[in-house]
């Protein structure tokens, strides 16, 4: 199946055309200056190439393991070229449905479910690191709320905490979207409290000026239309969201638009593999028994 936009993200599929080229960029990666035992630290090693993936034996204390373990890719057998072709797709401009990618890279429905779950996760627990600063606005916004209707009520609609840096001119940079899931409704806000806790978290106060919108008629209006486009884009890609999962993809939707303003097309698909290999993964238990993140409130 041809997926549109695949072309705009060759450069990077096209480097690795077989498995073993994605092995040798996953051993890279996990050991950029050469093997290093996680065990013992030491650097002397032997190969083992006896099975799928290669394990690594450490020359002083005889530990084995594979550039697999603790990232995302750690326990698949799906091969790393299914895996590589997901990652490029997962950074088209409007994403990629489960749908589609299990139809673009010949695999089941539930297969393409959890390989996307783990790309999300793993940029939305590598994106957790990277703190706000500089100048930072922080609005109270509600995510599911449609702009082009005059309605007066939006019973849907999520209310969400908005924090982004803005560059000289006033645009939003990066951009986090947290998500406050026990309040919904056009009548629903963020509380102090919950904004604050926004802050807390995402932002580095050390080296920020921040500034609070909290009220429907004044907010920050460039925060805001990100918001509203990412309702638009998830929705178109993937439809209506529930709760469960509302989180992921709209860390899925901060990410890859950070990735696409900060990295060149050829190199965007080699910070997603950072991403992958830097952060465990997550399992497919973990993901269907997970309940949405608690409130901010909780954490103030």
């Amino acid at each position: 199946m041809e997926v549109r936009g695949l072309t705009d993200l060759q450069p990077f599929h096209h480097r690795f055309q077989n498995e073993q080229a994605c092995l040798e960029a996953v051993i890279a990666m996990k050991w950029p200056n050469g093997f290093v035992c996680p065990r013992c630290e030491h650097t002397g090693c032997s190969r083992l190439n006896s099975r799928r993936v290669p394990l690594f034996e450490c020359g002083r204390c005889k530990h084995q393991t594979s550039a697999l373990v603790g990232t995302i890719f750690e326990g698949t057998r799906l091969p790393l070229l299914k895996w590589f072709m997901a990652l490029d797709l997962f950074l088209l401009p409007d994403g990629i449905s489960a749908l589609r990618l299990s139809q673009a890279i010949a695999v089941t429905y539930k297969t393409a479910w959890l390989v996307l779950h783990k790309i999300r996760h793993a940029v939305g627990e590598f994106d957790a690191r990277e703190l706000l600063y500089g100048e930072v606005k922080v609005n109270s916004d509600q995510y599911g709320r449609n702009p082009s209707r005059f309605e007066v009520v939006h019973p849907h609609a999520s209310v969400v905490v908005a924090g982004c840096t803005v560059n000289e001119s006033g645009e939003p940079q990066q951009v986090k979207l947290e998500l406050v899931p026990q309040k919904r409704g056009s009548d629903k806000r963020a509380a102090r409290r919950e904004l604050t806790a926004f802050i807390d978290e995402h932002v580095d106060r050390l080296l920020s000026e921040v500034q609070l919108f909290s009220q429907a008629f004044r907010l920050y209006t460039p925060l805001r239309n990100i918001v509203r486009e990412a309702w638009k884009l998830l929705k178109s890609t993937y439809g209506p969201l529930g709760q469960k999962h509302l989180q992921a993809y709209l860390n899925e939707y901060t990410g890859r638009r950070w990735l696409r303003m900060s990295e060149t097309e050829e190199s965007m698909g080699q910070k997603l593999l950072q991403m992958c290999m830097a952060i465990p993964g997550i399992s497919y238990r973990q993901l269907i028994t997970r309940q949405p993140k608690q409130s901010l409130a909780a954490v103030a």
